[in-house]
């Protein structure tokens, strides 16, 4: 019994014939014939009753079919596992990252990833971008993806593009209101900044006020400026669709904030999900630059 043969047999079952399973697989009728013959020469019984033209399985066939199923997934399965294994696909990924860039695109990242892929396991693991460096020495994650400062990085990290910063405001904040924004000016109100977990304590990233909300994530930044509950700095692609609704303005200033650029951190080998992972984030920001 060989796995063509029992392909052969699914073939037949799903058109109805060996004429119309010919024509759909692109297969020779002679060829499929005589693997279904052979079958059912192996196994010692019929699959099919054959009146004519007509085509139908033996009870013993229909009751069959199922387990020939999950033979041709269990078979096709080995088969990618072992390809993946000879090509050095990573049999799991582990990666960390930053909402600095759309949820759409990761989305569709990772369902590019696992059609490729599918036998890699991933696991993404959302956390404030301060925190990457440290998962990637004890090696929790393989790679990391995230908008960092030139702050405290490790040699390994690479840069992949600048990303622009907005200073931003709800419309019927205080600030929305003023020709100029200064430093002083922004120390009156509360900052939305992140935070994040640094020897058990948990560290605000204010810029210039004693008062602020700290969150852990961009998007809850974002949010909460729209809502009014403070002045935010915020990666360009995240307020882009918010600043055209007009749900936050774009206060005016020349103060020089610290360069930002996404980057990605890794000191381990990387394989083909990796690669294929950093080509399509790198691809995106190239786009949107």
């Amino acid at each position: 019994m060989r796995i063509e043969q029992i392909q052969a047999f699914i073939d037949v079952t799903e058109h109805g014939s060996f004429a119309a399973a010919a024509r759909q697989t692109l297969t020779k009728r002679s060829t499929l014939s005589a693997a279904v013959s052979a079958l059912e020469d192996h196994l010692g019984v019929a699959l099919f009753e054959r009146s004519g033209n007509s085509l139908a399985l033996t009870p013993l066939g229909e009751s069959i079919l199922p387990d020939c199923y999950r033979l041709v997934t269990s078979a096709t399965r080995i088969d990618k596992y072992c390809q993946q294994h000879t090509l050095g696909v990573e049999s799991q990924l582990c990666i960390a990252r930053d909402d600095a860039l759309p949820e759409s695109f990761w989305q569709g990242v990772m369902h590019e990833i696992k059609t490729r892929f599918p036998l890699t396991a991933v696991s993404v693991y959302l956390a404030p971008p301060q925190t990457h460096p440290a998962l990637i020495a004890r090696q929790t994650v393989d790679i990391a993806f995230g908008l960092y400062t030139d702050q405290a990085l490790p040699h390994y990290a690479k840069r992949l593009a600048p990303v622009d910063m907005r200073l931003v405001a709800a419309p019927h904040h205080p600030l929305s209101r003023l020709p100029s924004v200064r430093r002083d000016d922004l120390a009156q109100y509360t900052q939305v900044c992140l935070s994040h977990l640094q020897d058990d304590r948990l560290v605000s990233e204010a810029l210039f006020s004693a008062n602020y909300l700290s969150v852990t994530m961009f998007e809850l930044m974002r949010d909460a400026a729209i809502q009014g509950t403070g002045w935010a700095l915020l990666p360009s692609l995240l307020v882009s669709d918010a600043l055209k609704a007009g749900t936050l303005c774009r206060l005016p200033h020349e103060l020089a904030f610290e360069s930002h650029h996404y980057r990605t951190l890794t000191h381990a080998h990387q394989g083909p999900v990796a690669t294929q992972l950093l080509q399509r984030v790198s691809h995106f920001l190239a786009r949107t630059n």
